[in-house]
């Protein structure tokens, strides 16, 4: 009777552990774990390859840890450039040997990813700089394929992890840049960065602040006729898509949770509207000359320096990435997306 009564409470006490577990198993930036381990009979074989020759190509980097990511602002080998460059390509990494792992099943693959995780994760708090940060998205995307192989210790750095980078976001005083930033692609990040630290956090009170700034920045930023603050800004069909794409991205996180923010009705159909001005572009049927009319200083800096895609005409491939997650957000946008080859890890994200 006695043995009875006392193995109560700890019959209690692992019922309420696993019950965290859970829960925290259950939080994802992306991609569900379900939805994960479908990816190999989703991904078409053409991206499976494609994935596969990537991680393979990498397998055998090291991580690049820094406490501090930066290269906004920076021309080619200034500054701390080429190392930070090499910090974000861990980033891309983590996702891309996640996805070989889920294509292949190759367990190499999935420790690889496992092993970016688990050097960043303890060491690494978000700058709120969303340039610099612009592809630590990835990083997140890539943990949501892998967190079932972190280890316990890692595991339980996730959900803090995660909702430092949304307050980062989403906190004014923690902001990095002018006001001019908060109309243009760097507050389109901003709301990219804070949606996927909202949902992996799974903190009901950050989705809600994460979906209030992209509501308001879609209205800010996207005007009646279609075009965007960065194209009047910058002159610009790649800050066209730069502005556009993270937010198609935070629109899909919303979607993967059952939300639509892509339809609110708060914003119309004002990113579609959006879509709809880059179309004839992206299909070739209008031509445009980058930068000309810029007002942004950096611009003539790159022009001048020889970055590639910073003079002459748009190039429509450029666009690749953003039809390809806007064709997952609504169908109209297939065959356009069908003109280009997204990214290997862009496709096989959305596949299916």
């Amino acid at each position: 009777m006695l043995r009875g009564i006392a193995a109560a409470p700890a019959l209690m006490l692992v019922g309420m552990r696993a019950s965290e577990a859970a829960s925290s198993a259950a939080t994802f930036a992306l991609t569900p774990l379900e939805r994960a381990v479908s990816l190999a009979s989703r991904v078409p074989a053409d991206v499976a390859r494609q994935l596969l020759a990537d991680a393979d190509a990498h397998l055998a980097r090291g991580p690049n840890v820094r406490a501090v990511v930066h290269t906004q602002g920076l021309l080619p080998h200034e500054g701390d450039r080429d190392a930070s460059l090499l910090s974000q390509e861990d980033w891309r990494q983590t996702l891309a040997q996640a996805l070989a792992f889920r294509v292949s099943g190759v367990a190499a693959y999935g420790d690889k990813a496992a092993a970016y995780i688990e050097a960043w994760l303890p060491a690494y708090r978000s700058s709120a700089n969303p340039v610099d940060e612009a592809d630590l998205t990835r990083f997140l995307f890539g943990l949501d394929l892998v967190r079932d192989r972190l280890r316990p210790s890692v595991a339980a750095l996730v959900q803090p992890f995660a909702a430092d980078l949304a307050q980062a976001y989403l906190d004014s005083s923690r902001r990095v840049g002018d006001d001019s930033t908060l109309l243009n692609n760097w507050n389109s990040h901003r709301v990219k960065l804070a949606t996927a630290g909202a949902y992996l956090s799974g903190k009901p009170a950050l989705i809600a602040a994460a979906r209030r700034a992209f509501v308001a920045h879609v209205a800010s930023n996207v005007r009646d006729d279609g075009s965007t603050y960065d194209f009047a800004q910058r002159d610009a069909m790649h800050y066209v898509v730069y502005t556009l794409e993270p937010l198609l991205m935070a629109a899909s996180m919303s979607r993967a949770h059952g939300d639509d923010w892509y339809g609110a009705p708060e914003i119309a159909s004002r990113l579609p509207m959006a879509l709809q001005w880059l179309a004839p572009y992206a299909r070739g049927e209008r031509e445009h000359e980058e930068f000309v009319r810029s007002t942004v200083k950096f611009d003539a800096r790159r022009a001048a320096a020889q970055v590639k895609g910073y003079s002459g005409l748009w190039r429509p491939a450029e666009a690749a990435d953003l039809y390809c997650i806007a064709a997952h957000l609504e169908a109209q946008f297939a065959p356009l997306a069908a003109r280009f080859q997204a990214r290997p890890t862009t496709a096989a994200l959305f596949a299916g």
